[in-house]
C-alpha cells in the first residue's frame, strides 16, 4: 500500500512539474492549483491518468505494435501523448487548451515526455519505502 501511495505522489509531482515546465516553455499545458480542492483535483487527475496508461494505453500499444516497429517505438509517443490529451479533457487538476488542434497535440505529446522524464527522475533521486 505505500508502494501505491509512493507512485502516486511521485506522479503527481511529475504531472504539476510537467505542466509548470510545458508553461515556461510557452505550451498549452496548464496546470490548476490554487486551493486545497484543485490540489485534490490534481491528484484525482493523476490516478485518472494512471489507470488510462494502465488500460488504454496497454491497449493500443499492443494494437498498435506493428506501426510501433515501423517507427522504432516512437509512435508510442504518439499513444502517450493522445492518453494526456483525453485526460487533461476531463480537467482534473491539469488541462490541454487551445485554439490550435496542433498546439494541443505538440503540448501533450511534449507533457507526457515531460511527465516520463521528471518522475523517472523523481524515482531516481527519492528512495523507494
Amino acid at each position: 500500500m505505500k508502494g501505491l501511495l509512493y507512485r502516486w505522489v511521485l506522479l503527481t509531482a511529475s504531472v504539476a512539474g510537467a505542466a509548470l515546465v510545458a508553461n515556461a516553455l510557452s505550451l498549452a499545458f496548464v496546470l490548476h492549483v490554487g486551493s486545497a480542492r484543485e490540489v485534490a483535483e490534481l491528484f484525482l487527475g493523476s490516478a485518472v491518468l494512471a489507470l488510462a496508461n494502465a488500460t488504454l494505453g496497454r491497449i493500443l500499444k499492443l494494437l498498435t505494435l506493428p506501426l510501433r516497429c515501423m517507427t522504432f517505438g516512437l509512435f508510442s509517443l504518439v499513444i502517450n501523448g493522445l492518453i494526456l490529451l483525453l485526460v487533461a479533457k476531463l480537467d482534473y487538476g491539469f488541462t490541454i487548451r487551445s485554439q490550435n488542434p496542433l498546439a494541443e497535440w505538440i503540448a501533450a505529446i511534449v507533457g507526457s515526455v515531460l511527465i516520463t522524464l521528471i518522475h523517472g527522475l523523481l524515482r531516481a533521486l527519492v528512495p523507494d519505502p
